[in-house]
């Protein structure tokens, strides 16, 4: 394993980069309350077939933390993406993105566009629904009229009952630091994290590593979120991962998403919001699968 720190404005970035450089590169993207240890089991099954590339986002773990204004808004994470794509494998360097919650949430903005979709080979996503297309289909969903489709809408609107938590200002961060290893613990032992997994081994101060500062995410996106994009514009083929048991993210969400992507291929996983450790050895598969065909049809 090298370790890396790439300088980006105000912060720097702590990388990891696993196995041999010559091989095919994976950049794997991890969710909210989370850090790049979250992906220890994609790493130790997929490093002997490429390299694999994770990193703390900005002010989590290891990563430093910006006080900027509007420091965590999605222009600023693609860029910190394609900052770790540069040092990983060169300015002219192409990857394979993996993202999991709003690590998917910020890859579906980099495969959108233009300026950065052009380093991406492929884009699995699982738990993370692209924010503009998100409140799309929640219009479309309240504006048809149709009961179902409404109480659709509303059903997801309960499953981001944290989102709301998450804008009150100082609550949050209170809860976090009184009572954050316990809460982050339950949350994701109850969600697809075995009780024995090793991530789960984190103290009091690493979980406020982890979850403090980028409550910005939820306080500085969700209520100005990027472009829609157009019709038929993402040209990165797209796997999409949807855990059925996901009590934070509902399929029904990626309902419209073929009118999008022109490559669009549909996977559903019997587990939970965690299920790259619920179910690694099905999700490792199904990326070395999926990378294997892209890159055999290039």
């Amino acid at each position: 394993m090298q370790a890396l720190t790439v300088q980006r404005d105000d912060i720097e970035l702590y990388v990891q980069v696993h196995g041999d450089s010559q091989k095919p590169s994976i950049v794997l993207l991890h969710g909210y309350p989370d850090s790049h240890a979250s992906w220890h089991h994609q790493i130790d099954a997929l490093k002997q077939d490429f390299q694999v590339i994770t990193f703390d986002m900005r002010g989590v773990g290891q990563s430093t933390w910006s006080a900027r204004r509007n420091a965590y808004h999605m222009n600023h994470l693609l860029a910190d993406i394609e900052a770790v794509i540069n040092a990983s494998v060169g300015a002219q360097g192409q990857v394979h993105l993996v993202g999991h919650d709003w690590g998917s949430v910020i890859g579906w903005s980099f495969i959108s566009d233009a300026r950065y979709a052009r380093r991406v080979l492929s884009y699995t996503s699982m738990s993370g629904p692209h924010l503009r297309l998100m409140l799309d289909w929640a219009r479309r969903n309240i504006l048809s009229g149709n009961p179902k489709r409404i109480a659709q809408a509303l059903r997801q609107g309960l499953f981001s009952w944290y989102v709301y938590l998450f804008n009150i200002p100082v609550l949050p961060e209170f809860i976090f630091r009184q009572f954050g290893k316990t809460i982050w613990q339950k949350i994701l032992s109850s969600n697809g994290v075995d009780h024995g997994d090793s991530y789960l081994n984190t103290n009091q101060s690493e979980v406020e590593g982890i979850c403090l500062n980028t409550l910005n995410l939820y306080r500085q996106n969700p209520l100005n979120p990027p472009e829609l994009p157009e019709p038929k514009s993402i040209d990165v083929p797209v796997q999409l991962l949807i855990p059925r048991q996901d009590r934070f993210v509902s399929e029904q969400l990626f309902e419209f998403y073929d009118e999008y992507v022109n490559t669009l291929h549909r996977h559903y996983i019997d587990g939970k919001h965690w299920a790259h450790h619920s179910h690694q050895a099905l999700f490792n598969s199904q990326i070395k699968q999926f990378i294997t065909q892209v890159d055999h049809s290039v």
